[in-house]
C-alpha cells in the first residue's frame, strides 16, 4: 500500500518578469516500510520535490496525500537534515526530548518510548553527555531518535549524510538504515551521490534535468542486510553505471 502519493505534481516559480518552472508533471508513490531514495542532475529540483512530499511548499497543480489525506494537513511526518541541528547545550536527553516538548506531550508512555530508543541504539549511557561530547555518528544517531520519538509515518532525508566524512558517513549509512528499516518507517531520501542512492534504497526515483521529470523507477534488488554489504555485491557498479548513465 502507498502511504505517500504524489499525483501529476507541478510547482511554478513566479517573479514579476517571469515564471520558472520546477518540477512538472511528477507522480509516484512511497508503500509504508519503504526505503525511496530521488537522484538526479544537479539542480534539477530534488529538494523541491522533497519540500513539496512533506508539504511545506504547495504544488501548482497535482496532489499529494499521506495516508489518502492532503499531505500540508498531516503532522506526521519527521525530517532528517544535512547537520544535525542538536542544540549544544542542551543535553542528548533533552535533545531526543526536544519535539515532545514543542508538542507539549507530557505522557509518560512517549517518554518511555524515547528513552527505549537510546538503549535499543546504544545512546542511553551517553544521555546526560553533551552534543559536542558525541562523535558525527552518534549525533546523527541521537537527531534521529529525536525524529523517531514524535512516531511519524514518514520520514524525508535531505542530503542526511553529506556533512560527514566519508568513513563517517559510511557508518552513519548503515546506522540509519538499520534503525529505520527496524522500527519499520516509511523514508524519502534526497542525495545527489549515486552509490549511497544504491546501497540504500529499495527503489530510485531518477529525475531529468529541470524542470524536474520522473525519468526512470527502479526497484534495486541487491543482497546484502546493510548498505556496507550492498556496495560489496558484484552487481552494484552495474547499478551504478545504470544509473550514472540515466542522469548524465
Amino acid at each position: 500500500m502507498e502511504i505517500l502519493q504524489l499525483k501529476n505534481v507541478s510547482l511554478t516559480y513566479q517573479t514579476r518578469t517571469e515564471e520558472t518552472v520546477a518540477v512538472d508533471d511528477v507522480s509516484f508513490g512511497v508503500k509504508e516500510g519503504e526505503f525511496v531514495v530521488i537522484v538526479g542532475p544537479s539542480g534539477c529540483g530534488k529538494t523541491s520535490v522533497l519540500s513539496l512530499a512533506g508539504g511545506l511548499i504547495k504544488p501548482t497543480s497535482g496532489q499529494i496525500t499521506l495516508d489518502g489525506k492532503p499531505v500540508e494537513t498531516n503532522s506526521k511526518i519527521g525530517y532528517m537534515l544535512q547537520h544535525d541541528t542538536l542544540f549544544e547545550w542542551r543535553t542528548i536527553e533533552k535533545n531526543v526530548m526536544l519535539g515532545l516538548e514543542v508538542q507539549k506531550n507530557r505522557d509518560t508512555y512517549a517518554k518511555n518510548y524515547a528513552h527505549d530508543l537510546l538503549k535499543k541504539y546504544g545512546l542511553y549511557d551517553f544521555r546526560k553527555h553533551y552534543p559536542s561530547q558525541l562523535s558525527g555518528g552518534m549525533r546523527q544517531r541521537a537527531a534521529l531518535i529525536r525524529t523517531l520519538a514524535l512516531r511519524p509515518r514518514l520520514l524525508l532525508l535531505d542530503e542526511a549524510f553529506s556533512a560527514l566524512d566519508f568513513q563517517t558517513r559510511m557508518e552513519v549509512c548503515d546506522d540509519v538504515h538499520s534503525i529505520i528499516k527496524s522500527e519499520g518507517k516509511t523514508a524519502l531520501l534526497v542525495t545527489h551521490d549515486i552509490s549511497e542512492a544504491i546501497s540504500l534504497a529499495d527503489r530510485i526515483v531518477v529525475l531529468s534535468k529541470r524542470p524536474a521529470k520522473v525519468k526512470s523507477l527502479y526497484t534495486v534488488n541487491l543482497d546484502g542486510k546493510t548498505p556496507f554489504e550492498r556496495r560489496e555485491n558484484k552487481e552494484f557498479s552495474v547499478w551504478f553505471d545504470r544509473i550514472w548513465r540515466d542522469i548524465s
